[in-house]
């Protein structure tokens, strides 16, 4: 939930396009920075019709249409693609992911068979696609759960490209984009083209388009109300990604009371390199790993030249992305094993595949109708036990320096962990019988994701070498809010009082059981929440290599016996917006 940011008592936010009145809006920050520039509107999409028909000699060309188009948005993502030295691995996910469903073969033959049928063009890609959205939409998989988004912005873009409408990106050059909400795809090439800031009506914190904009390091704010309708084309605007203000129209002591703060702020980057080979710790010696989550191989570079002090998330499953089936113990290996080599002698976390029931190519006989409570996680690999039992002989085989760690995602009971362990055991004793070199301890240790998870940690805690605290689901799943849903953003809130007492009792456990706990979700990298994670007995955080040296300069300022008190005085408070004042007006005391 968001703050309150005090507002000037001249302040109006009437319409925005009386171009001689300030004004203010507010929004959700989703990536922090200030930008100052001019708005560029992004149109939203004029309706197309679904059941568009044409007569039998058209039915050719129509296809014909579908086949250039699909070669136009393969070239396009090939472009985009192209550039990937300058992109983070994040982006080239995305756009890689675009590419896999543009070339869909399933997909294409159903969309050429609906023109056969009488359907023009954009019918049929609307009716296919609607069709395979409806398969998707509610999956919260770590690999599919952006299945049903990434669909619909296909689908925009590829009627787009079917009715030649290319959005000018060049004309976006030092302006705000504001739209009702951006493609990922569209969004790097507004980057590109040199735009400086995003507001968006509708998306999450968690979304594609959040996630680009802290990896484009864009200042942005989500969840503007009728942004697209109150502010117009080239009206001058100052956003501040820290607190989710925008200001329209702003006056000269507001535009230069801002050049400051961007001053600062630059020279504040600049700073941070001298953090390097800095040992994080609070100011009274308390250790504190800053751990890195790994998607590509991409990403090991950047950690080591953060220093981070290892890998605190592997996503094994970002290797699906690349392949039509489970990879074979053999390639798996020699991905898990770079990663370890490269990252020696610091630990390298390797979660088990957290997918879930959405392809049923993988063995599931039914077809789920909630799939994000259904057949995901660990509940996945024990119902795939030839797919588990192959990746844990593939991890094994990487250990081989002592530094890997075993991590099970979504366990929500205990015979889930007893049974998990007992097939990496019985693995283990298959290989004690061979001459391979392995780790015959490797840590084996959970993602705490669930309620369930929580409310049973202390016996959890007894089985296992290690916990996660996945903030993301656990999230969603104590506040029943998904968080891919635009409809129900507002009640996504990791500070959320709720949420917060389950990560505190999560760590609570860990420490009676004397094992480590770390958090590898998004609030691990929110600038307000490290004093209060670091106060509630979190000792590790993982989070993109990126944040690792600003998380480590707030982590060095804080003192973790006033960190314990101070989280003590927020988890009796009962509003996330209460907790957010008091955190960051300590954010504004440093």
């Amino acid at each position: 939930m968001l703050t309150e940011t005090h507002i000037p008592d001249n302040s109006t936010t009437v319409n925005g396009k009386n171009r001689n009145t300030q004004g203010f809006l507010k929004g959700i920050p989703s990536s922090s920075g200030i930008a100052v520039g001019n708005a560029f509107l992004i149109e939203t999409e004029t309706f197309i019709p679904s059941d568009s028909k044409i007569s039998a000699d058209m039915i050719e060309s129509e296809i014909t249409r579908i086949k250039n188009t699909i070669e136009h948005l393969n070239n396009d993502y090939t472009e985009v693609l192209s550039n990937s030295q300058f992109l983070g691995s994040s982006v080239i996910s995305i756009i890689e992911t675009y590419q896999l469903i543009i070339n869909d073969t399933f997909i294409n033959n159903n969309i050429f068979n609906r023109i056969r049928e009488g359907y023009d063009s954009e019918s049929a890609v609307i009716g296919e696609y609607e069709l395979q959205k409806s398969m998707f939409r509610n999956s919260k998989d770590q690999l599919l759960r952006e299945r049903s988004i990434d669909l619909d912005n296909v689908k925009r873009r590829f009627l787009a490209a079917l009715r030649h409408h290319i959005p000018d990106y060049e004309s976006a050059k030092d302006k705000i984009l504001v739209a009702l909400t951006i493609s990922p795809t569209d969004l790097v090439k507004y980057k590109e083209a040199g735009a400086i800031g995003i507001i968006t009506e509708m998306g999450g914190i968690a979304s594609h388009v959040s996630i680009l904009a802290r990896s484009f390091e864009m200042p942005a704010i989500i969840g503007v109300k009728d942004a697209a309708k109150i502010i117009s084309v080239g009206l001058g605007l100052i956003i501040d990604g820290f607190t989710g203000l925008i200001i329209y129209n702003p006056d000269l002591s507001i535009r230069k009371r801002y050049d400051v703060r961007i001053s600062d702020i630059e020279k504040h980057k600049k700073s941070l390199g001298r953090l390097v080979k800095v040992k994080s710790e609070t100011l009274d010696k308390h250790r504190i790993k800053l751990l890195a989550n790994i998607d590509r191989l991409d990403d090991i570079k950047s950690a080591l030249i953060t220093g981070s002090d290892g890998a605190g998330l592997v996503r094994t499953e970002s290797f699906l992305a690349h392949c039509d089936k489970i990879p074979d113990e053999e390639v798996q290996y020699g991905w898990y094993r770079e990663i370890a080599d490269r990252l020696y002698p610091n630990p390298v976390t390797i979660r088990c595949f957290d997918i879930g029931s959405d392809k049923f190519s993988l063995g599931i006989p039914i077809h789920e109708n909630n799939p994000a409570l259904g057949l995901r996680g660990i509940r996945f690999l024990l119902y795939n036990r030839d797919v588990f039992t192959t990746q844990i002989k593939a991890i094994l085989r990487a250990s081989v320096n002592k530094n890997v760690k075993i991590m099970l995602p979504m366990v929500s009971d205990i015979h889930e962990l007893i049974t998990a362990k007992k097939i990496i055991n019985d693995c283990i004793t298959a290989f004690n019988k061979t001459d391979l070199f392995f780790d015959n301890n490797i840590p084996v240790g959970i993602m705490i994701e669930t309620p369930s998870a929580v409310l049973t940690a202390d016996y959890l805690a007894k089985e296992s070498d290690f916990f996660s605290i996945g903030t993301n689901d656990l999230t969603q799943y104590t506040l029943a809010a998904d968080r891919t849903n635009d409809l129900v953003t507002e009640f996504y809130d990791s500070f959320h009082p709720s949420v917060l007492k389950m990560i505190s009792m999560a760590a609570q456990s860990a420490k009676k059981a004397g094992i480590p706990i770390s958090i590898c979700g998004e609030l691990a990298g929110h600038a307000a929440a490290t004093p209060l994670l670091i106060g509630m007995g979190i000792s590790e955080l993982s989070t993109p290599p990126a944040l690792h040296l600003e998380l480590k300069n707030r982590i060095l300022k804080i003192n973790y016996q006033e960190s314990k008190i101070l989280a003590g005085r927020l988890l009796q408070m009962s509003s996330s917006d209460d907790i957010l004042k008091v955190l960051e007006s300590e954010i504004n005391d440093e």
